[in-house]
């Protein structure tokens, strides 16, 4: 995709430039109003060098810890970052931190330095870094960060371990039937055409399967890749980005262990931002664009624009698909008790819990499942094969 290079001005009135990468240019435009960044001037531009790749997780949760300890004691950011880049041992962090300490030599400010050198960052890191020196409370921001940080984390991890059960076991089985098919059952179609009797139906389908093994194997993988390809090209417009939404929320169990997950970030951003100053409505948007949920991001972006027009944040939110009614109940509860922060936290660990249950929900299900779906083909195969023997045997028996 194209890269664009912006100017503009953040909802705290501080002139910020950077690059975004975008379809075309209205989508950038877009992507940066979702940012709240009002766009002053914006010009499509060559790819940028790929100087440093995206900073890991774990090496930006380090940072932000650094980072915060640094702004914490009042030492000098350009000085210490520097510093800590000798101590850094991964090329890529090393490489941004030294950037970043390059830039604040030149004079930038720190909101400056971080939008010049935000590629290979989550998006909502600049937004929520930048509301943390514009409400001077940088080393709380940091640390709420570093806990959202590690629950999307958390988040794909889940999804992993979902994921990854099933297709390990499948590959185990096709090893285990490639086995069968192309060692075992050879030798038994021998004896069977040395009996000339004639097979139960049961032994005819094993035979059938053994002569066309190779084109149900390479069937199957065809119909994986084409599968897996049309998953990822859904990546690549926001109607194929709702698809695959609604896919994963039709999976039994899946779609509840997504959702509840989506929600919890959602939560744990909002928090964070709340935290760090910004209005409510900012927050909303500001969260949902760390979840990557068309279904949610849309709600959200409704939720607070009944926020502006004076609307209650409970009687909007109980229309809603993705995000729970009982957001708004919650906000308008601490609200007037200044506990918004905590709350949102609070709810977001809920969520969480939730997620953690709903995924071991699915391995009680899918450990089960597997092994007697396994059982069942092998059962099937076994009959197929000893089930004329066994006739032989009964025959002979008779006959004597």
């Amino acid at each position: 995709m194209p890269w664009f290079e912006y100017e503009g001005i953040s909802p705290g009135g501080t002139a910020v430039t950077g690059r975004i990468e975008a379809a075309d240019g209205n989508r950038a435009q877009a992507d940066l109003a979702q940012m709240q960044v009002e766009v002053r001037g914006l010009q499509q531009v060559k790819q940028p060098p790929k100087r440093v790749g995206t900073i890991s997780e774990g090496d930006l949760i380090f940072f932000n810890q650094q980072l915060a300890s640094l702004a914490e004691a009042g030492i000098a950011l350009d000085a210490g970052l520097k510093q800590l880049a000798r101590d850094i041992e991964s090329p890529k962090l090393k490489k941004w931190i030294d950037r970043l300490a390059d830039d604040l030599r030149r004079g930038m400010s720190l909101e400056q330095a971080v939008a010049a050198n935000e590629r290979g960052l989550p998006m909502l890191y600049s937004q929520v870094i930048r509301a943390g020196i514009e409400t001077g409370e940088l080393p709380a921001t940091l640390l709420n960060l570093n806990q959202h940080l590690q629950l999307a984390g958390k988040t794909r991890r889940l999804f992993w371990e979902v994921v990854s059960y099933p297709l390990l076991v499948g590959f185990l089985g096709l090893a285990v039937f490639s086995g069968f098919f192309t060692i075992v059952v050879p030798h038994f179609r021998e004896i069977f055409d040395d009996f000339g009797a004639e097979l139960p139906g049961i032994t005819l389908l094993v035979l059938d399967l053994r002569e066309h093994f190779l084109e149900i194997v390479l069937g199957l993988l065809a119909v994986l890749f084409a599968c897996t390809l049309g998953w990822q090209s859904l990546r690549w417009s926001k109607t194929g980005l709702a698809v695959r939404e609604q896919i994963l929320l039709g999976l039994p169990g899946v779609g509840r262990l997504y959702r509840a997950s989506i929600v919890a970030r959602f939560l744990r951003s909002m928090a964070t931002a709340v935290g760090s100053g910004l209005p409510l409505p900012q927050a909303l948007r500001t969260g949902s664009s760390a979840t990557g949920s068309p279904g949610l991001i849309r709600d959200a972006a409704y939720l607070a624009s009944e926020v502006e027009q004076g609307h209650s944040v409970f009687t909007a939110s109980q229309s809603l698909r993705r995000i729970p009614s009982l957001l708004g109940f919650s906000v308008e509860v601490a609200r007037g008790r200044d506990a918004l922060p905590t709350t949102l936290a609070q709810l977001a660990r809920s969520y969480e819990n939730r997620a953690v249950y709903s995924l071991a929900a699915l391995r009680t299900i899918l450990f089960p499942v597997t092994i007697i779906l396994l059982g069942a083909f092998m059962l099937l195969g076994t009959m197929g094969l000893f089930l004329p023997l066994v006739h032989g045997i009964n025959a002979v028996s008779s006959g004597g």
